[in-house]
Formats: C-alpha cells, sequence, structure tokens
C-alpha cells in the first residue's frame, strides 16, 4: 500500500521516497551498466583457471595401453562385418547386424532396438536401430555404469564409421582388463539424438530394452568424420535448455586430451597464442562465449550428448578436427567413398584419450556435484562462474523494475500527484476510481495478446500436417504475422476514440508488461543465463526502449514501430534463415522447426518462450508506442 500510494503524493518510507525521486534516471544507466558487463567478461580478470574438485578421479595417472595389433584389428572387424551383412535390405539393419555380430564376438552383451519417432504427433514416421553392448565389471554387480555412445552419422552428415570402428577397439581393450568397478556401455544409434533419446527412455523404465545395467554415471560421446588424421579435438558440451555438465568432466577430458597429444579445445577453437595482443584474445574470448551462448540459447549443438543431461547423467562430445587439405576428407566429399581407418599415431591418441578418461571415471565414488554446473567457458582450461556473469542479468531485470516503478507511478492526470495534504481522501479516491476503470482494460489487453501466443503454441501440435508441410509452412508464419498486425492496429486504433480513451492508460500497460518481462528473465537466469540473455535482448531492450517520450509525436512513433519490426519474431526468422543460407522456401532446416521438435522431444524452452514470451511482448510494445 505504501508503494502505491507514494505514487500520489502520500507519506512513505525514505526508500520509497529516494526510489520515487530517482526511478526515472536510473533504468538506462542500469541498462548501460548491463551491456558493459557482459561486455567485460571475454577479460582475463572475469575467468579463472579450472582446477578439479574430485581429487580422487586421478586423471592420467595411469599406463594407458590402447593401440596394439589385437585393438587395431577388432577395428577392422566393424568393416568385415559390414560387409557379410552386404545382403541387408535396410542400411539400418545392415549396420546394426554388422555391430551387433561384432560386440558379440567380443563378448559384450548386445541388443537391438527398433524405434520410430516423429518431429510432431501425427508428422510423418522415421524409423531407426539402436544397438548396443555391456560389458559387465568383474569387480562389481552391475550398480553403476559408464557409457561411451555415437551415431552412424555426424552433425554435418557424414559417415561416422572412424567413431564406430574406435568404439570396437575399446570395446576389445576393456574386455582384456580386470580393474573395471562399473560396467561399460558401448552404443550405436541411428537417429542421432531422437534415436539416443528413445534408448534412454527405454533404459530408464520405458521397456523394450532386456540388456541392462545399473545407474550411468557419465557419457562420452565421439564424432570422427573421414580423415588421415585430425588436427585436434572440439569438445562439445551444451544441453537443452541451458543443462551443462560438471566443470570436473570438462576440465578432466581437456587435461588428458593434451598429456595424450591431441588436445581438445572447446568447440573446436583454438585460443589466441600467448604472444597476441589484448585486443586479439578478446576477441576470441568473445568468439567462443558468443558460440556457447547461442547453443545455450536454441538448444543447438554438436554430437549425441544432450540426452543424456535430461537424465542427469554428465555427458560431453569429442569431434575430430579435420585439416582442410586432408586428402580422405576431400576424396570422401568428392566422391562419397568408404574412407579407411584413420593414420595409427591419431587413433591410438583419441584412444588413449578415451581409455584414460574412462579410467579416471571409474574411480568416481559418486555422482559429480563438487565442481560447478552453472559456468561459461571463455577460453580453453578457463571458466567464469555464476556470481562472476548473474550480475548482469541482476542489471537488466532492475533496469526493468526501475521504469516499471516510475511509469506506475506517473500513471493518471497530474492531480493524483498533489502534495497538498487537504485532497488527501479526494486524490486516494481517484486514485483507486482510476485503478478500477483502467487495469481491466490492460490485463484485457495484454490477455487478448497472449491468447495468439497460445494459439501459436499449440496449432503445430494439433494440426501438425497443415503447418509443417513444406508449402504451407512459411504461409502459416506469415500468416501469424498479419494477424498480429491487425490485432496491434485495431486495439491501437480502438483506444485513439475519445469516448474511450479514459479507459486505458499506456504507462499502466507499459509497466504491466515491463514486471512481466523481469519476472521471466530473472527466473530464466539462473537456469539458463543465455536463454536469458537473448530473451531480455529482443524482448526487454525494445521494450525499455518503447515510447522514451511521454508526448510521442508522429516521428517517435515510427521509429518505435520500425525498431519493434525488427526485434520481431518474424523478421528475426527471416534475418536466420539468411545467415544460415536457407531458401525462403525451404522449411525443413528451419529455426521455428527445429523449436518445436526440441520442445516435443526435448521439452526445451525456446519454443513456448517465442510463442508465450517473445512475441507477445514484441506486439504490446507496438500498442504502447500506438496509442494516444
Amino acid at each position: 500500500m505504501a508503494l502505491v500510494l507514494s505514487g500520489q503524493g502520500e507519506k512513505a518510507s525514505p526508500v520509497l521516497k529516494l526510489a520515487r525521486k530517482y526511478s526515472a534516471y536510473l533504468a538506462y544507466p542500469l541498462l548501460f551498466a548491463s551491456i558493459v558487463w557482459l561486455l567485460l567478461l571475454p577479460f582475463q580478470t572475469f575467468t579463472r583457471k579450472g582446477y578439479f574438485s574430485e581429487n580422487a578421479m586421478m586423471p592420467n595417472q595411469v599406463y594407458t595401453v590402447f593401440g596394439s595389433e589385437e585393438h587395431i584389428s577388432a577395428m577392422s572387424l566393424i568393416d568385415t562385418e559390414l560387409a557379410l551383412q552386404s545382403t541387408a535390405k535396410d542400411e539400418g539393419e545392415r549396420q546394426a547386424g554388422a555391430v551387433y555380430r561384432a560386440f558379440d564376438s567380443l563378448g559384450l552383451d548386445s541388443e537391438i532396438q527398433r524405434f520410430a519417432y516423429s518431429e510432431v504427433p501425427g508428422v510423418g514416421s522415421t524409423s531407426g536401430v539402436n544397438v548396443h553392448g555391456v560389458l559387465r565389471a568383474g569387480r562389481s554387480d552391475s550398480v553403476e555404469a559408464l557409457l561411451i555412445a555415437a551415431s552412424w552419422t555426424t552433425s554435418s552428415n557424414a559417415t561416422n564409421i572412424n567413431a564406430i570402428r574406435l568404439m570396437a577397439g575399446l570395446a576389445k581393450y576393456a574386455s582384456e582388463q580386470v580393474y573395471w568397478a562399473k560396467d561399460i556401455i558401448f552404443l550405436v544409434t541411428d537417429g542421432g539424438e531422437h534415436g539416443v533419446e528413445t534408448w534412454l527412455k527405454s533404459y530408464h523404465g520405458g521397456g523394450g530394452l532386456y540388456v541392462r545395467s545399473g545407474i550411468i554415471q557419465a557419457a562420452v560421446c565421439l564424432e570422427l568424420p573421414p580423415a588421415k588424421s585430425y588436427a585436434g579435438m572440439g569438445l562439445f558440451f551444451e544441453g537443452k535448455s541451458g543443462q551443462l555438465p560438471n566443470l570436473d568432466l570438462v576440465n578432466i577430458v581437456q587435461y588428458i586430451s593434451r598429456v595424450e597429444r591431441i588436445p581438445a579445445y572447446l568447440h573446436g577453437m583454438v585460443d589466441a597464442p600467448r604472444s597476441s595482443t589484448w585486443l586479439e584474445k578478446y576477441k576470441r574470448s568473445a568468439q567462443l562465449l558468443l558460440r556457447q551462448v547461442s547453443s545455450l540459447a536454441i538448444g543447438k549443438s554438436v554430437g549425441v550428448h544432450a540426452p543424456f543431461l535430461r537424465y542427469r547423467i554428465d555427458a560431453l562430445t569429442l569431434s575430430g578436427i579435420v585439416r582442410p587439405t586432408d586428402p580422405i576428407s576431400l576424396e570422401y566429399l568428392s566422391t562419397g567413398a568408404a574412407p579407411v581407418m584413420p593414420t595409427p599415431f591419431t587413433i591410438r591418441s583419441i584412444g588413449r584419450t578415451v581409455e584414460s578418461t574412462l579410467r579416471s571415471l571409474n574411480n568416481l565414488l559418486e555422482h559429480f556435484h563438487q565442481s560447478f554446473f552453472f559456468y561459461i567457458l571463455p577460453a580453453n582450461e578457463k571458466y567464469i562462474s555464476i556470481g562472476d556473469y548473474i550480475p548482469a542479468a541482476g542489471l537488466m531485470v532492475a533496469s526493468l523494475l526501475f521504469q516499471a516503478m516510475h511509469l506506475w507511478w506517473m500513471q493518471g492526470s497530474d492531480d493524483m500527484r498533489s502534495d497538498n495534504p487537504e485532497t488527501r481522501i479526494d486524490r486516494i479516491n481517484a486514485y483507486y476510481a482510476f485503478l478500477r476503470r483502467t487495469l481491466p482494460n490492460t490485463i484485457g489487453i495484454i490477455a487478448r495478446v497472449h491468447l495468439l501466443g497460445v494459439i501459436l503454441l499449440i496449432a503445430p501440435i494439433a494440426v501438425p500436417y497443415a503447418v509443417l508441410t513444406n508449402t504451407t509452412s512459411t504461409a502459416y508464419v506469415f500468416t501469424m504475422a498479419l494477424a498480429s498486425v491487425s490485432m496491434v492496429l485495431h486495439i491501437s486504433d480502438t483506444y485513439w476514440i475519445e469516448s474511450v480513451r479514459r479507459m486505458v492508460d499506456w504507462k499502466q500497460l507499459k509497466a504491466v508488461v515491463e514486471l512481466y518481462v523481469a519476472v521471466v528473465v530473472g527466473c530464466l537466469s539462473v537456469m539458463n543465463f543465455s536463454l536469458a540473455v537473448v530473451l531480455f535482448g529482443v524482448t526487454g531492450l525494445p521494450l525499455v526502449l518503447t515510447r522514451v517520450w511521454t508526448s510521442a509525436t508522429k516521428i517517435h512513433r515510427i521509429a518505435n514501430v520500425c525498431m519493434l519490426l525488427l526485434a520481431s519474431p518474424v523478421c528475426t526468422l527471416v534475418l536466420s534463415r539468411a545467415a544460415l543460407g536457407l531458401s525462403p522456401l525451404d522449411f525443413t532446416s528451419s529455426p521455428f522447426r527445429m523449436f518445436l521438435g526440441d520442445f516435443y522431444h526435448f521439452g526445451s524452452l525456446a519454443y513456448p518462450l517465442v510463442c508465450l514470451v517473445y512475441w507477445p511482448v514484441n506486439l504490446l510494445c507496438m500498442i504502447v508506442a500506438l496509442m494516444p
């Protein structure tokens, strides 16, 4: 009550008086400070050197033995079995049969899982075949397990046969050892992330799997494109909805790979040399941060590790970095021929990296818990903890809150903000009469706009064929855009009529919307900081800059609308398609379809936020800009 009445000149605490006096001047400095804070993150001042919290893992403290002739022969076993399975009619069945026979000959308890999935309910169906084999640990009772996974195709749609070969060699190596305290699961999937998700559902009680082990503690996924040798390994670790593996796992893999002379670089990016200038180091750190932020915000990453994180299984992907002049890679790209195995030195280095990682994970006494689960990585072997980057989100939220407070206190006529004590009762009565008249209309406008967002959210699932075919998908998006513009113009024109102009106040509408966005960004920042920053950039920033002047002229309104159109979801979709080099009529790889598929299969937050926050807030900003 004190907060409400302080806007009408009533007695209030010194804090409220101070806030009322300076709230109009704090929003923009706080917004500027949040942007500066984000720009400062790539500097070395904010970074800390990576370390191991779980000392019992003792990375790289063992003598590695992978790479013997028996292990190389086991890798060739995959090619032999593929040749024997040449009579199979289906390629997936042929590959699955070859891997099953190879695993079985290596002494693993193996099983084939056939599955089918669709992007959304009722839209097509894609079939696939998973194969997994379990190496039973002689010193345990199958209570815990480690996992090595690979898909038959890489993220760039190249064959991943080298990773399957390496898994066979690792299975041969592991079967010769007696020191395992955990079972080791080898998983080969035919459908990428969808295949892994289907397998995990079945493994965790969904039925359909008979060969099982215990709780999976960690997973290492492999991607090895066709190449004679690799310049290094790219390390990818982002999951859906901001999920990340424990930082100890990332640090351990990087440390082991560096010792094995095939270093794992974050996102495949090498750090700037030590002799570089501070500007060159800043640019490289900023590029790495942007890649991580974009991956965490949209949920798109390299490898098949993301589904594991949803089941509290720490996982990451190691992807081979191919040199541009690699002869095997160039031959595969030009002819599509089956690639031969990489050079022995390369395959031994990668195999021993995985071997040493398994040995370290084998020492894990309990689930990863000591190190960070919330972090961003601006450079290899460096990290920024949540305590260093979360203030930027706090400043963003504060800028919205202070502007909302100022607008709330400034709503209504100037007579309601008089300091005359003789009119106190009349001012309070007028103020509450004003709220009873305008607040229902404000809530009604917000509800109507969000109803459009709800329709956008459920329509592709309720009527999937009508919105996901290539010929109608783009038309669907632009139809929603036209409907949005129609609603904006209708609501704005309605309140230009003199008889209903007193029924709504744009300051009140903007204040309520800012409170709504502040709550969403604030809550989201502790779960997925990257997505919170992106959401603030497309909703909060335009909202703060909408109708800066109390008496908006025609030029101001046109400038506001142009800014909001550039920040609208339709414009963002078009720009993202152009950046990805996609045709306007090719919807098979559009961000809209990717968000929808991730929402249905993996529970990603990107699609609901686009429908229920991004689009409605953009429309409400247009209404605020056009209202009298």
